[in-house]
C-alpha cells in the first residue's frame, strides 16, 4: 500500500478565514438581521403571507445572542492561543490503516442501511416508478405523493445520518490513501443525499455532505501548505451554487404547484423564498418570546430535542414528567398568529424558550465558548476538533433557521465521533502492546 507522504506536513497553519466560526458567524447574522427588520412588512404579508413581528423594541433581543456567542467564541480564542499541536490523528491515519479503513467501512455499512429501510419502507407504502417519473415530468404535487409514501422510523432510518461522520472520515483519509474505491463510495453516499434532499425534501442533508468535505479538503490543503485559488471567495460561489440547488428542489417541491401563478418570474421566486427561510425565521422567533414570553423551564424542549424524539420515547412524555406541553403552545402559536409553512423558529431565538431571558444569552456564550473550542482544537490537529468542527460548522450556518446542535440527526453524528476519538487514542497509546481485530501495530 501506498500512502500520501506528502499528508505528513498536516500540522501547518490554516490561513482560510471563512473556517473561523467567529467571523463566519458574525457576517452571516449582521446580514441576516438587517434584512429581517429592514424588510417592510408590506413584503412579509405580500412574499411570505405573514404579518412582521419585528420592530425597534425587540430587534435587541435578536442581537444580543449574536453578541453573547461571539463574546464566548473570542475568549476561547484567546484562551487556547498557547495550545500545542497534535500529531495523533495523523498518526494514525498512517500506521493504522486497516483501523481507519474498518470505521469507514462500519460507517458506509451503516448509512447504506439506513437507506436501504427507507426505500422499502417507500415499497411498502405504495411508492411506484410512474411516481418517480410524475415529479421528474414536473407533474404538479407529485413530489409531495413520493413524500407522502415514506413514513421515519425513529432509530433505524436515522441510520441515514451516520453517512455524516462517514463523509469527514472518508475525506481525511484520501489524503493518505488515494484508492479508488473510497472515492465511489462518497460518490455513492452523495447521490443518495441528492435523491434525498430533492424528494424527501430534506435540503439540510446536502449541506451535511457539501459543508464537512469541503472544510476537510481546504483545511487539509491548507496545512499541506498547498495553494488555493481564489479560496477567499468560495463563500459566495457556495452561496450561488446553494441557492441554484434549492431552486431544482423548489422547481418540483412548490412552484409548478402554486408559485408559477403568483411570482412574475421563477428567479424572483427562489431568491424571495430562499432569504425567507431565513428572516421569517428571526421573525417567526420574534412573534414566539413576544407572545409567549420568557419561560426557563424546568427541563429544555427545544435545545434539547434529541432527547423528547429519541427512540422509544413516547410523544407525551414532557407532558407527562411535567405536566404541560412546550412544543404544543409553540405549535398553536404559529397556526394562529404566524404561517405555518414558513416555521422554522430561529435556533438563534430558540433558547429563550427554554431558558428565559438571561438564561439564553449564558447559554449562547457557553455555545460560543465550545465552538471557539473546538475550532481551537481543529486548526492544531486534536483528533476530537478534527473529526466533530466539520460538521459542527453546519450548525453554526443553521442558527438563523433552527438550533441543529439539539437535534436528533446531529445525536448520532457527535455520539459516533466521540466513540471514535476515545478509541483511537487508546489504540495510540497501546501501539506495540494492543490489538483491535483486524489492527496491526505496524501498519
Amino acid at each position: 500500500m501506498k500512502h500520501n507522504r506528502e499528508a505528513k506536513v498536516g500540522n501547518g497553519s490554516i490561513r482560510i478565514w471563512w473556517l473561523n466560526p467567529i467571523v463566519t458567524f458574525a457576517l452571516l447574522m449582521t446580514f441576516i438581521l438587517i434584512g429581517a427588520y429592514y424588510i417592510p412588512s408590506s413584503s412579509y404579508l405580500s412574499f411570505y403571507r405573514v404579518n412582521k413581528f419585528i420592530n425597534e423594541t425587540n430587534i435587541i433581543y435578536s442581537i444580543l445572542p449574536v453578541v453573547c456567542f461571539i463574546l464566548g467564541g473570542v475568549i476561547a480564542l484567546l484562551a487556547g492561543r498557547g495550545m500545542k499541536p497534535s500529531n495523533a490523528f495523523g498518526e494514525v491515519m498512517e500506521k493504522k490503516d486497516s483501523f481507519i479503513k474498518m470505521w469507514i467501512l462500519l460507517l458506509f455499512a451503516f448509512t447504506m442501511f439506513g437507506y436501504a429501510v427507507w426505500f422499502l419502507i417507500m415499497l411498502r407504502n405504495g411508492f411506484s416508478l410512474n411516481l418517480f417519473i410524475s415529479v421528474l415530468s414536473g407533474e404538479p404535487g407529485a413530489i409531495y405523493g413520493i413524500k407522502e409514501s415514506f413514513d421515519n422510523v425513529a432509530g433505524v432510518t436515522s441510520f441515514t445520518n451516520f453517512s455524516i461522520p462517514f463523509v469527514i472520515l472518508t475525506g481525511y483519509y484520501l489524503f493518505y490513501n488515494k484508492k479508488k474505491i473510497y472515492i465511489w463510495m462518497l460518490a455513492a453516499v452523495f447521490l443518495l443525499t441528492m435523491m434525498r434532499s430533492i424528494f424527501f425534501l430534506e435540503r439540510l442533508a446536502i449541506l451535511e455532505f457539501i459543508v464537512p468535505a469541503a472544510v476537510v479538503y481546504f483545511s487539509m490543503r491548507s496545512r499541506m501548505n498547498r495553494k488555493i485559488p481564489f479560496v477567499g471567495v468560495y463563500p459566495i460561489i457556495g452561496l450561488v451554487a446553494l441557492i441554484g440547488f434549492f431552486g431544482v428542489s423548489e422547481y418540483y417541491r412548490s412552484w409548478l404547484s402554486y408559485y408559477v401563478n403568483y411570482y412574475p418570474s421563477f428567479w424572483e421566486f427562489i431568491v424571495t423564498r430562499f432569504f425567507g427561510y431565513y428572516v421569517t425565521a428571526i421573525n417567526t422567533g420574534t412573534l414566539y418570546f413576544e407572545h409567549l414570553g420568557f419561560h426557563w423551564l424546568p427541563f429544555p424542549s427545544s435545545t434539547a430535542e434529541f432527547v423528547w424524539k429519541f427512540p422509544g420515547v413516547p410523544n407525551d412524555a414532557y407532558e407527562s414528567l411535567y405536566g404541560f406541553e412546550p412544543q404544543a403552545l409553540i405549535n398553536n402559536t404559529l397556526a394562529t398568529m404566524g404561517n405555518p409553512e414558513f416555521n422554522n423558529p430561529s435556533g438563534l431565538l430558540q433558547p429563550y424558550n427554554d431558558y428565559g431571558l438571561t438564561g439564553a444569552l449564558i447559554f449562547w456564550v457557553i455555545v460560543g465558548f465550545f465552538t471557539g473550542l473546538l475550532y481551537n482544537h481543529f486548526k492544531k490537529g486534536h483528533t476530537f476538533g478534527m473529526m466533530l468542527y466539520p460538521i459542527w460548522l453546519v450548525g453554526v450556518l443553521e442558527i438563523p433557521r433552527y438550533f441543529y446542535f439539539g437535534s436528533g440527526r446531529f445525536f448520532p453524528c457527535w455520539v459516533i465521533i466521540l466513540a471514535f476519538t476515545l478509541i483511537l487514542h487508546y489504540n495510540r497509546k497501546k501501539l506495540t502492546s494492543w490489538r483491535l481485530k483486524g489492527v496491526g501495530a505496524g501498519e
